[in-house]
Order: structure tokens, then C-alpha cells, then sequence
């Protein structure tokens, strides 16, 4: 299970009102909004495309004004700059990057996206902090995942023993961390900021770095 479904599923058991939009897959998303009902919750699935400004029945437009008919409010998304005035005071953004920022991780493009969101993230913090509306980002290490164990075993027993815990991170720790930060309780006067969950120093630590190196290098060559 990805970590964006386990931390719907977990904001569902925490009373959240959840909006599942997708493409074209819609089984998918009813099978997602089904799952976070048992919990007790209420959910709607919405068809838009995301990146579709147009007016049209399936824009981002259209999905928002689906969202605001049923709940009346917006409090928690990722991020386009046209969808902020959506967002009510005291909301909440999320955005998700990587540990690759961190440290000399190979991939140039992977790093400098992830890096943009980093700043992004900060600007919008100063933006938005009129509108008590919280901004922060989650940088995940080494998750346990289809993406992870597709780069081979070696990788990602490597990646277990740069973290502090000796483990790979799971899907739950990811959505644990976002939940910290969503909750007015425990994040209530965190902004701008953003929350490492890779387990440890250890993951930034010369020796891990060049055990993550070996290991992807032999397994492409390997492959």
C-alpha cells in the first residue's frame, strides 16, 4: 500500500473528511472511498485532471467546486499555485520530497525537483501565514516500496543500514509524520518547516552514502 493511501486512510480514522480525485481509473478511487467509509469517515471520489485549468467537466476547477458543494471548505492539498484560494484560514498543505536533498544522491533531475518543492514550501509559508494557513514538507528516507525493491535487493539492504534503526521506513511512518503535522493539537505553530523522517543521522553519514552508491552501480551493471 503507497504511503499517500495510508495516510488517507489514517486522516479518515482521524475524522477527516476525505476527497479521493482521479484520471481515469475510477474503481480505483471508489474502491479508496469504500475502504475510508468502514473506517467511519466520509469520502467522494472526483474525476479532474489536475493540470487542466480549462472550464471543462473534468478540470481542476471543476473538482474544487465538486469539493466545496459537498463540504463547504478545502483545508489539505498538494499544492498548484491557482488552487490556493481555495484553501480556508487555518488550513493545512503538505508537500512530500526526499532525503536526495540532503546529500550527494545521484539523479540531477529527481534532486533538483525535489529542492524546488523545498523552497516552494518556505515561500509559501511566508505567503500564506496571514491566512494562519500552515505550509511544510515531509522528507522521506528510504521507504520500503515497489519503486525501491525495483533498483534490487542490494539497495535497499543498504538503505535499511544507512537509517539509525537499521529498518527501512514504511508507508506508516510517512503517513504518521503527515498526520503530526495536520493536526492543529500537535502542529498547531509548525510552519515552514521541514519534518525528516529517514531514521536517523546515520542516513547522511559518508559510509551510507557510498554503501547506497555500490549497491545501485553493481546492480546496473548486474542488469
Amino acid at each position: 500500500m503507497s504511503s499517500l493511501l495510508k495516510l488517507t486512510l489514517l486522516f479518515a480514522t482521524l475524522g477527516t473528511k476525505v476527497v479521493v480525485n482521479y484520471a481515469g481509473n475510477k474503481a480505483a478511487a471508489e474502491e479508496v472511498v469504500s475502504s475510508i467509509k468502514v473506517l467511519g469517515s466520509e469520502a467522494i471520489a472526483v474525476q479532474a485532471d489536475v493540470s487542466n485549468e480549462q472550464d471543462s467537466s473534468t478540470s481542476r476547477n471543476s473538482m474544487f467546486s465538486s469539493t466545496m458543494q459537498v463540504y463547504s471548505s478545502v483545508h489539505q492539498l498538494r499544492p498548484r499555485l491557482p488552487n490556493i484560494p481555495y484553501i480556508q484560514e487555518h488550513g493545512t498543505i503538505i508537500n512530500i520530497t526526499s532525503i536526495v536533498t540532503k546529500g550527494p544522491f545521484p539523479g540531477v533531475s529527481n534532486t533538483l525537483s525535489k529542492a524546488v518543492i523545498e523552497g516552494f514550501t518556505r515561500t509559501l509559508a511566508v505567503e500564506l501565514g496571514p491566512r494562519k494557513i500552515r505550509v511544510n514538507t515531509i522528507s522521506p528516507g528510504h521507504i520500503d516500496s515497489d519503486m525501491l525493491r525495483s533498483a534490487g535487493d542490494g539497495v535497499a539492504a543498504a538503505g535499511a543500514e544507512t537509517s539509525l534503526f537499521k529498518r527501512l521506513g514504511t508507508p506508516e511512518d510517512i503517513a504518521e509524520s503527515a498526520a503530526f503535522l495536520a493536526v492543529p493539537r500537535s502542529g498547531a505553530c509548525v510552519t515552514g518547516a521541514n519534518l525528516l523522517s529517514h531514521g536517523g543521522a546515520g542516513g547522511f553519514s559518508i559510509y551510507g552514502m557510498k554503501l547506497i552508491f555500490s549497491r545501485i552501480l553493481l546492480h546496473k551493471v548486474n542488469t
